[in-house]
């Protein structure tokens, strides 16, 4: 093949290619503009199944509170602001720990209760309140985060805020498992496929694919169907009115039972690694609105179990625990801390949690 029809080929290529890519940024550019088809805020993670999409800055609206709120994550994909790894050593470094009840779902950042809790302890700039904490996590995620990245942050002070469903949640996964006495193993890590990984990272990404898999493809990547398909988190115990219910049950079946030892051991592995660090500890189990709607029978369940639970491993090895289910018990009107129409906190709810935090931590004698 001479010269120029080398030279006319690959012209026909680069025009091709430029139409092509014109035509994909125009599409994208389109759908962006659609809010159907924003790209999905969650994304892959090899070593903790998932995490917030990193650098997020979005606007979405909330149909349990029928308000547009703002969601946005920093350089590591938490919804927090930057944190360097170097500590400055007269600022004392406070990590939060959880799920979605301490990220926020259905709350914009500044209503958050770490956010809240930081403007509280911080009157004279002598705190740096870090969120680590991602909606679908469980207790062993938190863990890993710890084990893998946590620890270079040198905290010196965690909060690790349990919801009851990381009993079950972490049981289920299976990341853990217990070996001879009692002791934690690692599981395998559930295998994800490249193409997998590759339609997911699109999905973080691309309006255009988010488009093709919902009207097209009918495919889920990026979203929560997607993940629990590869990560399951969920266990079937017949008769429970909820998901979560038997963690209630006065009568626990075998299978909730192994889910606490296995959650046990998990906290027990954050504990040593805090002490190993020279952190301090500190444990609280979120209330739940299951356990103050009555929507638990009285003569099966038991609201409070979680919360006891973790207060007797607290008690049995000198970790600081603030008993929220009880403090709430108190309140005049304990419902009013959820938004109606889901199981979250409401904005009042972060603001209780905050004050209640606040409140805690100043009695700590450190």
């Amino acid at each position: 093949m001479n010269s120029s029809k080398i030279l006319k080929i690959t012209t026909i290529l680069i025009v091709s290619a430029f139409y092509i890519f014109s035509i994909l940024l125009a599409a994208e550019v389109l759908f962006r503009i659609n809010s159907q088809y924003k790209p999905s805020g969650i994304a892959y993670d090899k070593n903790l199944g998932w995490r917030f999409v990193k650098g997020l800055r979005v606007r979405r609206y909330s149909m349990a509170r029928k308000k547009t709120i703002s969601f946005s994550t920093n350089s590591i994909g938490f919804r927090d602001k930057e944190h360097s790894i170097k500590k400055d050593e007269a600022i004392k470094r406070i990590m939060f720990l959880g799920d979605s009840y301490t990220a926020g779902d259905f709350v914009s950042d500044e209503e958050i209760f770490t956010k809240l809790f930081a403007q509280k302890i911080n009157v004279r700039n002598e705190y740096d309140v870090m969120n680590i904490s991602c909606s679908a996590w469980a207790t062993d995620q938190e863990l890993l985060f710890l084990q893998n990245e946590g620890t270079k942050y040198r905290p010196d002070y965690i909060f690790l805020i349990i919801a009851p469903n990381d009993i079950r949640a972490t049981y289920v996964k299976g990341f853990f498992v217990l070996g001879a006495n009692n002791s934690l193993k690692r599981n395998k890590f559930p295998s994800v496929s490249w193409k997998e990984r590759f339609c997911w990272f699109l999905s973080n990404r691309s309006s255009f694919y988010q488009f093709l898999q919902k009207e097209m493809l009918k495919t889920t990547f990026g979203n929560f169907d997607n993940i629990f398909s590869h990560f399951t988190v969920f266990w079937h115990i017949a008769g429970a009115p909820s998901i979560d219910a038997p963690l209630f049950l006065k009568e626990v079946p075998d299978e909730v039972k192994k889910s606490y030892d296995l959650f046990k051991a998990t906290l027990l592995e954050i504990n040593n690694l805090c002490i190993q660090k020279k952190c301090k500890l500190i444990l609280t189990v979120m209330p739940t609105k299951m356990e103050f709607n009555h929507e638990l029978r009285n003569d099966l369940y038991q609201p409070g179990n979680a919360s006891n639970y973790v207060k007797r491993i607290a008690l049995e090895y000198d970790i600081k625990f603030l008993d929220l289910f009880s403090n709430l018990q108190k309140e005049d009107n304990p419902l009013r801390i959820f938004i109606p129409e889901e199981f979250h906190l409401s904005p009042e709810g972060h603001s209780w949690i905050a004050q209640e935090l606040y409140s805690f931590f100043k009695t700590l004698k450190y």
